[in-house]
This record gives structure tokens, sequence and C-alpha cells, in this order.
């Protein structure tokens, strides 16, 4: 057996060990460079928390491509990754998949998608123009305003002197898979991931009418401000209502387990640090426990009749705010009157009207 013989096993036997990818040949005679562009498309530019977010990989090239392999980089603070969807390359039935989810490597979280047509009868390589490789599916964990600063590809090359790196893009001579495989000279552009979106994180409404308040208006004790408006006994989600273009949210449940009045809101930044914490307000719900009843209504009575001074409207309390739902600052028979009217059904404000209410009487832009 010659030398060229005894490398070409010995490459192939490596190659095949590992389970990248298989390749008939190698060869370094390649005579120009051959060039490929991997672009990633997404369905969207931005993205709500839990939307489904649609990353399809097209590939374009000067020369001859077969087997391909690389790393979907994603950020795992910003998407979960769902699944992936083999392209056409090689046709509908002409090429073998291999997807390893989630793997975290380095610090980095990726998918690999790998393509082969050797297992395939028939199977041919092809010079590409905005080839579909893979599609692959994710859940926005946070809202995204940027999508190409959530993904990317890994920069780590296949080549004769690197056989298992990730990335990589057979280039063949012709169209007949037992033709020289090129590595040499190859040139592979492709999108990286960006940096994070830099400067101060802002807590922000979803939309301007979507009927909550973010209040940082009134003197809240211990808090950067209150956010009523959400109908959370009715389903309403609080993560639905609010955003932020940088960092993240996390809403927390209150004391009682429940998310309404005390339950909070934290926002972060990008790298998860709490730059500010918000107190949500249940209007009507004083103790916070998810109802609005008779308990409720005989601790407002009790202020309103000066026999309770637990918490007073104005003091920054969160109790406090959810019992003055006029926003006049006093607590009286206005709205023991009024918070007896919703524990009886006989009122049926919502949350909505008693944030507008509130908001107009304290001045909250």
């Amino acid at each position: 057996m010659t030398k060229a013989k005894k490398a070409l096993s010995l490459i192939l036997a490596v190659v095949m060990m590992f389970g990248v990818m298989s390749i008939v040949a190698f060869a370094n005679d390649a005579p120009t460079a051959q060039a490929a562009q991997i672009e990633l498309i997404y369905d969207k530019t931005s993205y709500n928390v839990d939307e489904t977010i649609t990353v399809t990989a097209k590939l374009t090239s000067d020369y001859y491509v077969a087997a391909t392999g690389m790393p979907l980089q994603f950020d795992a603070e910003s998407v979960s990754y769902v699944g992936t969807t083999k392209g056409d390359l090689y046709g509908s039935t002409a090429a073998t998949e291999m997807a390893v989810n989630h793997l975290t490597e380095g610090g980095n979280d990726f998918v690999y998608v790998a393509l082969s047509p050797l297992s395939a009868q028939g199977a041919f390589a092809q010079i590409c123009s905005g080839v579909v490789l893979f599609t692959a599916t994710f859940t926005a964990k946070t809202a995204i305003t940027d999508t190409g600063a959530v993904f990317g590809i890994l920069d780590d090359q296949k080549t004769m002197s690197h056989l298992m790196g990730k990335l990589y893009v057979g280039a063949y001579e012709t169209s007949d898979i037992k033709s020289k495989v090129y590595t040499t000279g190859q040139v592979l552009t492709f999108p990286k991931m960006q940096a994070g979106p830099v400067g101060t994180p802002e807590l922000v409404l979803t939309s301007p009418d979507n009927g909550a308040v973010i209040d940082r208006t009134s003197n809240c004790t211990g808090y950067d401000g209150f956010i009523y408006g959400i109908a959370t006994d009715m389903g309403e989600v609080i993560e639905d209502f609010v955003k932020t273009d940088i960092g993240s949210i996390t809403v927390n449940e209150n004391s009682n387990g429940v998310f309404s009045t005390g339950a909070t809101i934290e926002l972060k930044d990008a790298s998860g640090n709490v730059v500010e914490t918000y107190a949500f307000i249940f209007f009507c719900d004083i103790n916070g426990d998810g109802f609005i009843d008779g308990i409720d209504v005989s601790n407002v009575d009790g202020i309103a009749s000066y026999m309770d001074f637990n918490f007073e409207a104005g003091d920054g309390s969160v109790e406090g705010m959810a019992a003055d739902i006029n926003g006049d600052l006093f607590i009286d028979g206005i709205d023991v009157s009024n918070i007896d009217g919703v524990a009886s059904y006989m009122d049926f404000t919502t949350q909505a009207d008693f944030a507008t209410i509130v908001a107009n009487s304290l001045g909250v832009a």
C-alpha cells in the first residue's frame, strides 16, 4: 500500500470514528480557493416572550458541496431550543441528518447539525445558490428586538490539520461524491453572534394602550415603582404587559405564592444583575391572597374608621396603594364602599379601569 493510500485510510478512519461525517477523500491540490457563504434567515426581526423563532440556514457556494456540518450558536439566556428540520441540500430523501440538542462547550450554547449524502443511493454534490441546509426553531425567553444578536455560527472550521472541527462545507471537484474533496484554500463566510445590546435597561409597556401602568411617581417604599392594571385573576400574565429591550425581566410571586398585590417584577441587565424592582398592585386585594373579599373590606374599613393603623394611603406600601382605589391619597368611606361593591359582585370595575382612575388622579404620565 502506498503512503498516499495509507494517509487516506487514516483520515477516513478518524472521521468515521468520531461520527461527524464520512468523506471519501481529501486533496491539497485545489487549483483555486473555493468560497461558501452561509446565511441565517429569521422569520421576524423581533419577538415577544414565548413566541416561536424560526431560523433558516442557507448555503451559497462556487464549488460542489456534499457533506456539511455546523454549530448554530444561540444565546441560551434569550431563547430555548425546540428542534431542527433538514432542508433540501440533497433533495427530500438523499441526506442523513444529525442534530445534537443544546450542547454547551467553552461557554457557548449551540445545536450542531450535520448533513451527509454518503449513506443514500444516488447521492450527489451540487453547487449551491441559497440552498436551505436546515431550519431550527426556538422559543423566546425574553423580548428580542435584534434577532441577529442572539444567533450565529461558531468559527471552528474543519481543515486538514483540524479534522474534528465542527464547521465544514465539503468542497468537491465535481458533482460525483467520489471525486476529490478540497479542504485547503476554502473561504467560508458566515454570521457570528453580535455583541449583546448595550445601554441601560428600561422597563416599558409591550404596547402603550394595553391597560397597564408603570408608576414611578408614587412614593414606593423599597421599590422603584408600582405596576398595576393587569387582571391576573382573569388569567392575564404580567410578562405580557411589560418588557425590556435590553436585559430581561423576572416576575416573582408574593409572599402568599400568588401573582397579586405584592408580587415583584425584577428588571435585569444583560448580565442578569437586578437593576430595578417594581411591586405589582392588584386594586382591592389588600392582603395579597388573590381574592377580593370581606377580609379586604374589613382592612380598609378599619383604616377609614381610624381603628387600624397598619398602613395608609400614600405611605408607599403595597397595601396602601391597593386600598386607595381612586388615588386621592385618602382611605375613606368611598374606598370602603367601592371595595365592598367589588367583593359583593355589585361593582364590575376592571383592573384597567382602576389603573386609569388612579393614574389620572396621581398624574402618572
